[in-house]
């Protein structure tokens, strides 16, 4: 039976006879078990309020007021009060030590503890009772402070909960990547001139946003309703009005405090995630859902949403019962059984904005781009195209290609070659069997292991696969992490290297090609390897590493790091250089059934990148300009003043803009409006 079913049957007995129940409880503490006199415990200050603590502790409610001077009226009803209102399992009251401040009054310390169902810990609170001697007997000098030190007349004990906030997803120096101040930007019907114009301008000003503009446009509309087309962050959003304001019918930015953004359109989005309201079949499948709920779609977002969102907030405390809302005037405790906190990337914004400017330049292609620091593995930025495509930064598998030179290059070194040994680079060569042809044609005859490398000879490497065998090239592999899964709590893949059957398989895979596959994200790790001369474990949640690491062969990174500078100073990666800057890298082609997957790994200064151009073809062509862009970017974005939070900003003819938002209005007739006007919204 629950403490409050047991009060109201004590309450009970105490409203039909409380008198009489008083009297027994009395006659019953004077008598000891063998039916002589005990000692009264209201002649002993320590033992009333014994005597009282303990009826407390059973909720005797009765022989509670038996032991009050002068008890009020609402006494058993203050007490059923805090039991309605927390509903505990049980209560517990423990007594401190008493003292006697003064003759004839004596006070205990109390600590009252309620065991809640929703709670692990009990809610506990310090309070004092009084005792008084008067007569020559002691009684309890009861108040409201004996319930609780802050209760007042009109208060009770009430509970409210709170479901807290959303917490942000952080990048590695705590600025937000999702969560941050949101508004959105839209369309007033009956100010509108020439839909065309709205939807041109959105899609301007905010690449992706006007096909909702479109279907926006196209519907039934109410002359006066504001119609949101796209919601993004305050700092896009006010740089986006810029251009917008020009076009009629446009309305300035709306704060909206619901919206989960990321810090930029698109920025980080496959890794971040999306939040929205459920669709149809979320709310069919989780029947907790409501319709105007926001849950996680993709990414961390989705993936972390128990620990970004975490339980409600549970309060227990105070209220005013005369008051018209639910708010504690007094909160004892406060407890979220299942904590939410923020998610901790490793992801650094400076990197992130570079790689995402760095896409802009794609257009319509597909691809990828990641960065992983070399001294620990960390994910520093990725990003994919198109943004509505899958993660395939993390989760897609492609042939490496010539990037897989490098491993193969290596596992040459371990074994004892030179830079300058000589090598033969024939324009096609066949091993095991095998056809093996250059890009091009190219021939350079007998030519250095370095020259090879930097001019990306495969029948140059297929010979040397061959040569090293399967063994050689499957431990290379594995120093390279080839057999090991990304730290990443999305969907993510490292690379596979399986041992090769015969010497054809040999001379391909040392190119790359046969079975070999990796992600972008991995031959990331591998370009990071030659930085800090060991591959790690490459790591997205700042609590998850530094990981598994795995040392390069002794004395390979500095040669490694060598071949590399002289691939892009001098050789197929030469679109990849930067001027003042040491750039390294491996150009990649490669062959996937009837397409060419263009690809470039490199590094710069502490961090080792991948970028894939699906379908691009020749990586020199597609992939290195890329690459150079990537590394101007970081350049850039590094100088001082620049903060690369901030959306970037197209060159604005601010004159321009302001003369067209003029010469608009004056058309339209119509007065410039206050942004923050107030209006319906359908």
């Amino acid at each position: 039976m629950r403490i409050r079913d047991v009060l109201a049957v004590l309450v009970g007995v105490v409203v039909v006879g409380a008198v009489g129940f008083a009297g027994w409880q009395f006659l019953g503490d004077s008598l000891d078990p063998a039916g002589g006199e005990a000692d009264d415990p209201q002649e002993d200050a320590e033992e009333t309020a014994t005597a009282y603590l303990e009826a407390w502790d059973e909720g005797d409610l009765g022989a509670m007021r038996a032991l009050v001077r002068d008890a009020p009226d609402d006494f058993e009803e203050r007490h059923e009060q805090l039991i309605e209102a927390l509903d505990p399992t049980s209560i517990d009251i423990e007594p401190g030590r008493l003292r006697e401040p003064d003759e004839g009054r004596a006070v205990v310390p109390v600590t009252i503890g309620l065991e809640l169902e929703e709670l692990d810990e009990p809610v506990r609170w310090e309070t004092e009772l009084e005792v008084i001697r008067e007569r020559s007997r002691w009684g309890v000098d009861w108040s409201l402070a004996a319930l609780h030190p802050e209760l007042r007349p009109s208060w009770g004990f009430a509970t409210t909960s709170e479901t807290l906030e959303r917490e942000p997803v952080l990048a590695v120096d705590e600025t937000p990547l999702a969560g941050g101040e949101a508004a959105t930007l839209g369309f007033v019907p009956q100010f509108v001139e020439d839909a065309d114009d709205v939807v041109e301008a959105f899609g301007e000003a905010l690449p992706g946003s006007e096909d909702t503009a479109e279907r926006q446009l196209s519907g039934d509309l109410n002359e006066d309703w504001f119609y949101p087309v796209v919601t993004v962050s305050r700092a896009r959003a006010d740089l986006a009005w810029r251009q917008l304001r020009r076009t009629p019918g446009i309305d300035p930015p709306r704060s909206d405090d619901r919206a989960r953004v990321l810090l930029d359109a698109g920025f980080a989005e496959h890794v971040v995630g999306r939040v929205s309201v459920p669709t149809a079949e979320q709310l069919e499948e989780r029947e907790e859902l409501e319709p105007d709920d926001r849950i996680g779609q993709f990414g961390l977002e989705a993936v972390l949403e128990d620990q970004l969102v975490g339980s409600e907030v549970l309060r227990v405390g105070l209220r005013d019962l005369e008051a018209d809302d639910d708010e504690l005037a007094h909160t004892i405790t406060e407890v979220q059984a299942d904590p939410s906190e923020p998610v901790h990337t490793t992801l650094d914004v400076r990197v992130q904005r570079a790689i995402e400017n760095t896409l802009g330049d794609l257009e319509d292609e597909a691809g990828a781009i990641v960065v992983v620091d070399g001294q620990d593995g960390a994910i520093r930025g990725s990003a994919s195209r198109p943004l509505g495509g899958f993660n395939r930064a993390f989760s897609g598998m492609y042939p490496p290609g010539s990037t897989f030179k490098l491993v193969t290059a290596e596992a040459a070194l371990e074994a004892g070659a030179e830079l300058d040994d000589e090598v033969s680079c024939p324009a096609e060569t066949t091993v095991g069997g095998l056809r093996v042809p250059n890009a091009g044609d190219r021939d350079l005859g007998t030519t250095t292991f370095d020259r090879a490398f930097a001019e990306s000879c495969n029948t140059t490497f297929a010979q040397l696969g061959a040569e090293l065998g399967a063994e050689a090239l499957v431990e290379a592999s594995e120093r390279f992490g080839f057999d090991v899964d990304p730290l990443v709590p999305l969907t993510a893949s490292g690379g596979s290297f399986p041992t090769p059957g015969d010497a054809a398989e040999e001379g391909a895979a040392a190119f790359g090609q046969a079975r070999v596959e990796a992600s972008p994200l991995h031959l990331a790790s591998v370009a990071a390897a030659i930085v800090g001369g060991a591959w790690h474990q490459p790591y997205l949640l700042v609590d998850d590493g530094p990981a598994e690491s795995r040392p390069l062969a002794t004395g390979t990174p500095e040669l490694l790091r060598e071949l590399m500078l002289t691939a892009v100073e001098d050789g197929t990666g030469e679109a990849a250089a930067v001027d003042d800057e040491a750039i390294g890298g491996k150009t990649g082609t490669a062959q996937a059934g009837d397409v060419e997957h263009a690809w470039f790994i490199g590094t710069w200064e502490s961090l080792g990148f991948a970028i894939l151009v699906e379908e691009g073809g020749d990586g020199s062509e597609a992939a290195a300009p890329l690459a150079a862009e990537l590394v101007t970017q970081l350049v850039e974005l590094g100088e001082d003043g620049v903060d690369p939070a901030e959306p970037t900003e197209d060159e604005v003819d601010e004159e321009a803009l302001q003369e067209a938002a003029e010469e608009a209005a004056e058309e339209a007739e119509v007065e410039v409006r206050d942004a923050d006007e107030e209006e319906d919204t359908p």
